[in-house]
Order: structure tokens, then C-alpha cells, then sequence
């Protein structure tokens, strides 16, 4: 009986650091939007412009994602269901990332300066994040990495958790 209760408890604390793993995508997009109110940034108004919809899509998408998760414990069976949303929902993420990216390259390398060195360490938070929360996903249900990312995207991601992938893969999911 303690032996039960105490697997409950690791459990419970495993579902909790999850849930908390998705969740802190609202902290980082906050950060980002902090980002627009430095005194390092030059220009508010582009700041914003270059990471509004990366936030915006962070934040829409983390939504999805923490209300996904609860379902699928909730309810295991909606599984099927659940993947096509927890896929787009980390497919835009990737989107907003690229988009971000192509709009730093579109900025004039003197204004690049000013705003790559302030947003993109958080950017790259995010990236981690997601990656992290794709793992989460691998071990709950099938999801297509392929519809999630780029090809480049995948390879580098199957590089940077090639441990945790292969004992995913190797536990059938």
C-alpha cells in the first residue's frame, strides 16, 4: 500500500513538472514582451512589430497545448483527437520562430544590432521549450515531428535529444 501511494505522489509530481514545462511558455512570452519597453531598444514600435506575433502565437499556442494536456490524463482516450491540435499547435510555434527569424533578416543591419541582441536569447528559450514539450507529447501519444517542423528543424532537434527520442521510440510511441 505505501508503495502505491508513494508511485502516486511521483506521479502526480511528474504530471505537475510537465504541465509547469508547457505552462512556462507564458513566462518567456511575457519576457518577450518586455522586450519592446528596454532601454536598450531604440525603436518600440519595431520592437513590437518583430516580436508581436511570435508572442501572440506563443501564448495561443501554449493555451492548447496545458488544455490538451489535461485532457489527455483526464480522458486517455482522446488521444486521436488530441494530436492534430497538439501538432498545430506546436507547428505554429515553429512558424513564429522562422518568422521572427526572416524578419530580423529583413531588418537594416544597424537596427539588427539593437534587436537581435535583446529578443533572441528569449527566442531561443522558446525553441528549447518547445523542444521540450515535444518530448512530452512523443511519451503521451503519436505525434508527426514531420508536421511539426522543417526538415532541417527535425534533424537538428533528433541531434540535440537523441536519448530521449530513441528511449521514446524504443517504448513503442
Amino acid at each position: 500500500m505505501f508503495t502505491d501511494k508513494a508511485s502516486d505522489v511521483m506521479k502526480k509530481d511528474a504530471l505537475e513538472k510537465h504541465y509547469r514545462q508547457i505552462t512556462s511558455l507564458y513566462d518567456m512570452a511575457e519576457e518577450l514582451a518586455n522586450t519592446v519597453e528596454s532601454d536598450f531598444v531604440s525603436n518600440p514600435e519595431a520592437q513590437l512589430a518583430l516580436v508581436e506575433p511570435l508572442l501572440t502565437q506563443v501564448a495561443d499556442s501554449a493555451d492548447v497545448l496545458s488544455e490538451e494536456f489535461i485532457n489527455l490524463f483526464e480522458n486517455p482516450s482522446r488521444k486521436k483527437s488530441a494530436k492534430g491540435r497538439i501538432e498545430s499547435a506546436l507547428r505554429k510555434i515553429f512558424m513564429a520562430l522562422e518568422e521572427y527569424r526572416n524578419g530580423l533578416g529583413m531588418r537594416s543591419k544597424k537596427m539588427l544590432a539593437a534587436l537581435a541582441n535583446i529578443a533572441d536569447p528569449i527566442v531561443d528559450k522558446i525553441r528549447k521549450q518547445a523542444e521540450k514539450i515535444i518530448i512530452i507529447f512523443m511519451q503521451l501519444t503519436e505525434i508527426s515531428l514531420d508536421r511539426i517542423m522543417h526538415k532541417y528543424e527535425i534533424e537538428e532537434f533528433k541531434r540535440a535529444n537523441e536519448k530521449a527520442v530513441n528511449m521514446i521510440l524504443q517504448l513503442g510511441h
